[in-house]
Parts: C-alpha cells; structure tokens; sequence
C-alpha cells in the first residue's frame, strides 16, 4: 500500500584480511559507516564486513575506505 515509501536496499558482504582486534573491528566499521548510504557491521571471526547500502556505492569505494586503513579486501559478494 505505502510501496512509494520503502527506500531499496542492496546487502553486500566483505571478506577482509588482517584484522585481529576489536579496535580493528571498530575502525573498519567506522570507515565504513563514515560512507553516506551505508551501515555495516563487522563479525571480527569470520573476517566479514556485512554492509547493507541504500543508495548506489561502487564496490570500489567501499574497498578503498577499508584498504586505507591497511587492511586487504580479499572479496566482495553481492
């Protein structure tokens, strides 16, 4: 009925290698975040990123926001 309300979401998920930590969980999560359109939270064990986006981002940009922090993207699926 409200259909003209719902906002699309696209979730991707991010394979990330090199962290060890909860401070590294923190700050990958705060990059992220950072990025208008995006909500992400970080599972330190299984080494993913589960990112939910709505509006456009490029996968591009979501890997630069991590990788600046010294961190290695290794996939992103979805």
């Amino acid at each position: 009925m409200f259909g003209f309300l719902k906002k699309e979401t696209v979730k991707k998920i991010m394979h990330i290698e090199g962290m060890h930590c909860g401070h590294c969980k923190a700050n990958v999560e705060k990059s992220l975040n950072a990025i208008s359109g995006v909500s992400a939270v970080v599972d330190l064990e299984k080494k993913l990123a589960e990112v939910t986006l709505n509006k456009e981002i490029t996968d591009d940009t979501l890997k630069e926001s991590v990788e600046n922090l010294g961190f290695e993207v290794v996939s992103i699926e979805g």
